[in-house]
């Protein structure tokens, strides 16, 4: 890979949104605490020195782990300087990426996620920040490490931002079973997940049950609710460092999705370009009926895939009779091979690199069965 293709890669792990040297917009707090913890994220990741210090504040403070269980402590300086000018610029091994960001006032708290694949690490950098004279800095920084996979991979979950059926003003959403048994099976692989939508921002959520405890547990994660609160427009994401893209279903999911252009160029792209893998859950498989190949047929002409079949539909529900809609009538037109397991059980077909999850059941299937294809 070149150099410059290299760096395109990493700079598409690093910045979320907040791009760095760029101003953040006036009273947005969180872009610019996120623009701050990016510039950290660019100066470590590239040794540049002057990024780093440009990020802390003059007098900040670092709490590191020392040798046994002895608390390692050092200026912002001192920390700039553990990074070689000798190899200015060049990438040193560390993928960062944005986890979360919390404002009150003018102090604010953020996490980052660095991954070191060749040694096998991964840190979640904890920072204290202070807006002064108008600028955020970092005040003081901590880290927290554990052992990882020795790679670097990213899937990217797609999401949608209809609230309700067009024409109707019945409610809709984003399958949360769905997105937490998919994030939570990649995520203990190894894999970092980004969630994208068309606008960007939070979107909408159904079918949250408490009594489930992976469902509970990831509706207090406060990382994960951010991540839901804060997706990425599609306009500021690249296809290049990602595996592979999944379709997340939900009501939601045939709404504004499955007609994206841009949306559809990142999963072709992941697919044919990079050859990664394309998924899609339950209602999600609308996401990928659209998509057109190279050579101008539909990617799931005469594959074998699944969804939520008709015949388990329920056609007096009030959604069903204000929208009435059948992915299994998409893929059928679309020259899609459709077929299904027993209601309520988990479900995954694979056809090349293609993997499709009849219902929520089937996500944890779906993202194991991707993992396969990676590996």
């Amino acid at each position: 890979m070149s150099q410059f293709l290299l760096r395109a890669v990493l700079l598409c792990l690093f910045f979320t949104g907040a791009g760095v040297g760029k101003a953040a917009p006036a009273g947005n707090d969180e872009d610019a605490v996120g623009e701050t913890v990016s510039l950290y994220l660019h100066g470590t990741s590239f040794n540049l020195r002057s990024d780093i210090d440009q990020a802390f504040y003059a007098t900040a403070r670092l709490y590191l782990d020392g040798q046994g269980d002895l608390v390692r402590e050092m200026s912002a300086p001192e920390y700039a300087k553990l990074f070689s000018e000798e190899n200015r610029a060049q990438f040193n091994g560390r993928f960062g990426r944005l986890i979360s960001v919390d404002v009150t006032g003018t102090v604010a708290t953020a996490k980052a996620e660095i991954l070191m694949p060749k040694q096998g690490v991964r840190y979640v950098d904890v920072f204290l920040l202070k807006k002064i004279a108008g600028t955020w800095k970092i005040v003081s920084k901590s880290a927290y490490r554990e052992d990882a996979p020795r790679h670097a991979r990213k899937v990217l979950l797609v999401v949608s931002n209809a609230h309700q059926y067009p024409g109707t003003k019945v409610n809709t959403g984003n399958n949360f079973p769905e997105l937490a048994y998919t994030f939570d099976a990649f995520r203990k692989a190894g894999y970092a997940v980004d969630f994208v939508s068309p606008d960007g921002g939070a979107v909408p959520l159904e079918m949250i049950n408490t009594s489930d405890e992976l469902l509970k547990r990831h509706l207090y994660d406060s990382d994960f609710m951010w991540a839901l609160a804060h997706t990425k427009p599609v306009s500021e994401v690249k296809a290049d460092g990602y595996a592979g893209i999944v379709f997340a279903g939900g009501g939601a999911a045939i709404v504004g999705v499955p007609e994206n252009k841009a949306l559809q160029d990142i999963a072709l792209r992941i697919y044919e370009q990079q050859g990664g893998v394309i998924a899609a859950i339950c209602q999600g498989t609308e996401g990928i009926s659209n998509l057109k190949l190279k050579d101008g047929t539909f990617l799931i002409q005469g594959k074998v895939l699944t969804s939520f079949p008709d015949a388990y539909l329920n056609k007096e529900s009030p959604v069903f009779k204000a929208y009435p809609f059948s992915v299994e009538g998409s893929i059928k037109r679309r020259g899609g091979k459709f077929v299904h397991g027993a209601n309520g059980k988990s479900h995954v077909e694979v056809d090349g690199r293609v993997v499709t999850g009849m219902n929520w059941e089937s996500s944890v299937g779906v993202a194991e069965s991707m993992i396969r294809l990676f590996e």
